[in-house]
């Protein structure tokens, strides 16, 4: 199980499973914009346990995220774009399919951020039990 799950409804997934051990030690964290509009103010739960802002082991030193939760909200919307096309394909051609336009997708994104200058590398977020061990 990992740490942390990011993910858009964690406010209703966090009440479901709040006595199940399995996530016991899992933090539920909603990203930014769905913690800001989606759940209520008087959602205490969701106050308590899903603001992002409690972890401050996911910020970066410049203040920034160690990710970017914003992505998922593109990609699906880059998804539904194939949405039509795929809808009655057999599941091995569907796979096959989004497999290789996903591929496609990252090569050309590889490809536009090294061409403006990104430093394309991989990260890993600390462990959050050596950042609390003394």
């Amino acid at each position: 199980m990992p740490n942390r799950i990011l993910f858009n409804n964690n406010y209703t997934l966090g009440k479901m499973v709040k006595n199940n051990l399995i996530f016991k030690n899992a933090g539920l964290t909603m990203d930014v914009l769905h913690f800001t509009c989606k759940p209520t103010e008087s959602d205490t739960f969701c106050q308590e346990h899903c603001n992002l802002n409690a972890y401050p082991e996911l910020l970066r030193d410049n203040g920034g995220w160690y990710f970017n939760s914003s992505i998922a909200e593109q990609t699906n919307v880059w998804l539904g774009g194939y949405h039509s096309m795929c809808q009655e394909m057999c599941v091995d051609k569907y796979n096959y399919f989004l497999d290789e336009m996903i591929m496609r997708k990252n090569h050309l994104t590889k490809a536009k951020l090294a061409k403006d200058g990104m430093n394309l590398c991989y990260f890993t977020v600390p462990n959050i039990d050596s950042l609390t061990s003394v």
